[in-house]
């Protein structure tokens, strides 16, 4: 049987690359503004351990999502978490955060796809993983 282009990049398996890639592809650039300090290899095991192995399995589960992110990502956040980062990132990085309205960098959003996705599954795992 022969694949189209399409059907090779879809069932690619994924990689720290294509998992960057496939974020570039959905999510707006602004975004993208701090670097997965393991180079994605933690999300990539959590990919992995929820099901999502090829391309099109994360371009699915990131399209299914895409809106509803985006506006989480754009929401106002409360006063606390304002004044923690306002202290974190320094009052001028804080600011332009405020008035573009974007909080999540690529992991993030990729994270809170998960979240979505698998809800109370999802949730368990990262209270483990973050010791909680």
């Amino acid at each position: 049987m022969i694949l189209s282009a399409r059907q090779k990049i879809d069932n690619q398996v994924l990689s720290e690359a294509l998992v960057y890639k496939g974020l570039s592809k959905i999510f707006p650039q602004v975004n993208d503004y701090w670097k997965s300090e393991a180079g994605y290899t933690e999300e990539l095991g959590e990919l992995r351990t929820f099901g999502i192995h090829t391309v099109k399995d994360l371009r699915i589960l990131l399209k299914r999502h895409r809106r509803k992110i985006l506006e989480i990502d754009r929401s106002p956040i409360d006063l606390y978490h304002q004044k923690m980062y306002a202290e974190e990132m320094g009052a001028t990085v804080f600011n332009d955060f405020m008035r573009k309205r974007y909080w999540f960098a690529y992991p993030g959003l990729l994270r809170l796809a998960l979240e979505l996705e698998f809800k109370d599954k999802y949730e368990e795992f990262a209270n483990v993983r973050d010791h909680i």
